[in-house]
């Protein structure tokens, strides 16, 4: 299918994952300080979830959303980060339809390393069938759990999760992987640890 240059941009502002040389991600640290309430629909999830850090992107001076990253233990190993439960919040600043949230988070996942043709179909429809049409300042939370499956929910209510550990691992590595196309954001949500790459 040929995509044309609306839909691809549009499918980056989805997810807010770069575009290279339009997108502006924010290099500040945390706003937030370490010790931030967390919201109460995290504590169903992680035992005393702490703030990581959080940033915001924007696509063309355009906010798209903010993201915060939510941890379990005191601290938080980026080198480590898919052995360890988390959770990350995006609230987003505008609405956006569902299936380019799915679609435009299968292509940063292909981006970082290829997947087939099969897995690339099969994990597109596991994403569509999670991911709901968001509105302005609606915030879908992503569950890293110790088993390695995800859950999400929206504005707190739980939406759907993933039992593929691969996926799972994946679709987090869009922000949190030295392999993002967002390389600043993923320094302002690992604000709160000690980095050493």
């Amino acid at each position: 299918m040929k995509v044309t240059r609306r839909q691809s941009m549009l499918w980056a502002i989805a997810t807010g994952i770069d575009m290279k040389v339009c997108a502006q991600e924010s290099s500040s640290l945390s706003t937030l300080p370490s010790d931030s309430k967390s919201p109460k629909h995290l504590q169903r999830y992680l035992a005393q979830p702490r703030l990581v850090g959080t940033g915001t992107f924007s696509v063309w001076g355009l906010e798209i959303y903010e993201a915060t990253l939510w941890s379990v233990a005191k601290t938080f190993n980026p080198e480590q980060w898919s052995m360890q439960p988390f959770a990350l919040e995006l609230r987003y600043a505008r609405g956006f339809d569902g299936k380019d949230i799915a679609k435009r988070s299968v292509e940063e996942i292909d981006k970082q390393s290829i997947l087939g043709n099969e897995k690339y179909a099969t994990w597109l429809k596991t994403l569509e069938v999670i991911f709901p049409d968001v509105r302005k300042n609606q915030t879908i939370t992503g569950i890293y759990a110790a088993d390695q499956t995800a859950h999400f929910l929206l504005d707190g209510k739980f939406i759907g999760s993933i039992h593929n550990a691969e996926l799972s691992q994946r679709f987090f590595a869009i922000w949190l992987s030295p392999k993002t196309s967002a390389p600043k954001l993923r320094m302002s949500l690992l604000s709160g640890t000690t980095q050493t790459e």
